[in-house]
């Protein structure tokens, strides 16, 4: 009897220390509903980011393409802060980009609905970081999209899950929103003027340079900073004989013997906005939307994915513009006008701001790099966000294949260099190696 009452103290004994050592576990490891959002679907993040196309489109005036790049950021930062928790093993974002706080906390131990989450953080950073005015005319679609997926989630959920988890995610919207504002960004051309030298941009609309000080935005990324362009390949020269003359010529000989196929390059790729396109980070992002129903991603996959994509076309085109506004390069028009033919038009309209390096393909290059980073290096796809416009569908071999063409689109259409494009797609390509540097989990699985 006596044997009998020791082993049952033994017993208690280590049911107790493994008791207190799960409880002391936990407290160091909160753990809440991990990896659950790998078991929820990502309907609710596609009909979000096609709302934001849909309203990039038919926008008037346009929305500047810095304000699309920059949404497309802090909405893919928030939209994986909001999903984080119940992805196995994740790593915050607070530990990798540049000054970012602490995201709130969950409870631990409580049932969460990322869904609920991410439709909770998704509205209310669309509202935030478009312009008032698209807002404002998008309003009901915003609050009806919202109410929709709250109205569907709250039939399959406890009362206190839903309210809980549309409470983080209202949190941590509001997180993203606070430090976005630190963030330096100024989007006027107020007191600017364009320095003078041979060679240099000269404005082709009214205005004095698109946002010549968004270079100074603060990147996610410290080192997309060291990405910038180095001086153009050839000296400036009117002379006929020189490197630069003959760059220009040929562009121009070229531009005089375009193929139906190239013309529509051009087209596809020329994204200009007000019913015309979805701006160049849209278009990027819209290959994002398609790839992710293709690949059937849960949830947690594409969190990732609208994070890490989101992240590239920030930070590329805030280094892009910084090399711009360094270089200030003028447009072929202006020399081809001067020098060449008085009478030519390019293909493309040409935007107001310098030329080196090419915009398109550098935030494309970004995007695409990150894009072979989640989904691999062969990824062969077909591209329907113009479906039947400028040719019709194209289909590439790769997501990098992709960026080359969206490279030779600005060629075909007038407004690029060579060279220039040729910079742009290199080191669009180095930042998103940069952030395809970031792991989310230890074997960034999700």
């Amino acid at each position: 009897m006596k044997k009998i009452k020791n082993i049952q103290a033994m017993f208690t004994m280590f049911t107790l220390t493994i008791l207190t050592f799960a409880f002391n576990a936990c407290e160091k490891e909160p753990v809440v509903n991990i990896g659950t959002a790998s078991k929820e679907n990502a309907n609710v993040i596609v009909d979000w980011y096609e709302l934001q196309l849909k309203m990039t489109l038919n926008a008037s005036p346009a929305i500047s393409p810095l304000i699309a790049n920059r949404s497309y950021g802090f909405i893919g930062v928030g939209l994986y802060e909001s999903v984080r928790p119940g992805i196995k093993n994740s790593i915050s974002l607070s530990q990798k980009l540049l000054q970012m706080p602490t995201m709130p906390m969950t409870e631990n131990g409580s049932r969460y609905s990322w869904s609920v989450s991410a439709n909770a953080t998704l509205a209310k950073l669309v509202a935030y970081f478009y312009p008032v005015a698209v807002v404002t005319a998008n309003q009901q679609r915003i609050d009806s999209l919202e109410t929709a997926y709250n109205e569907t989630l709250k039939l399959t959920l406890d009362a206190q899950v839903f309210v809980r988890s549309q409470t983080f995610g209202i949190a941590v919207a509001e997180a993203i929103i606070n430090w976005s504002q630190s963030d330096n960004l100024n989007l006027s051309n107020a007191d600017y003027t364009p320095p003078v030298f041979p060679g240099s941009w000269v404005p082709t609309s009214p205005a004095n340079g698109l946002s010549p000080y968004f270079g100074n935005t603060r990147p996610f990324i410290e080192e997309s900073l060291q990405h910038t362009s180095p001086s153009f390949v050839y000296t400036y020269s009117e002379e006929l004989n020189s490197d630069f003359y003959k760059m220009v010529k040929d562009m121009y000989d070229n531009s005089k013997t375009l193929t139906t196929d190239q013309k529509n390059i051009a087209l596809y790729w020329n994204d200009a906005g007000v019913g015309v396109g979805y701006l160049p980070p849209g278009h990027s992002v819209s290959i994002l939307t398609q790839t992710i129903k293709k690949e059937k991603s849960n949830l947690a996959d594409a969190a990732v994915a609208c994070a890490k994509t989101g992240i590239s076309l920030h930070d590329a085109i805030i280094a892009c513009w910084k090399s711009k506004y360094e270089h200030n390069l003028l447009r072929p028009i202006t020399y081809i006008k001067k020098n060449i033919d008085d009478s030519w038009a390019p293909v493309l309209g040409t935007p107001p701001f310098p030329e080196y390096p090419a915009a398109h393909a550098f935030i494309t290059a970004a995007f695409m790099e990150t894009m072979t980073n989640l989904y691999g290096n062969n990824h062969s796809f077909t591209d329907n966000t113009y479906q039947t416009k400028y040719g019709g569908a194209r289909t590439y071999t790769s997501f990098n294949a992709a960026a080359e063409e969206c490279g030779m689109s600005r060629y075909f259409g007038g407004i690029h260099y060579l060279p220039s494009i040729t910079n742009g797609l290199k080191l669009g390509k180095e930042v998103g190696t940069l952030v395809n540097n970031i792991k989310l989990t230890p074997s960034n699985d999700h």
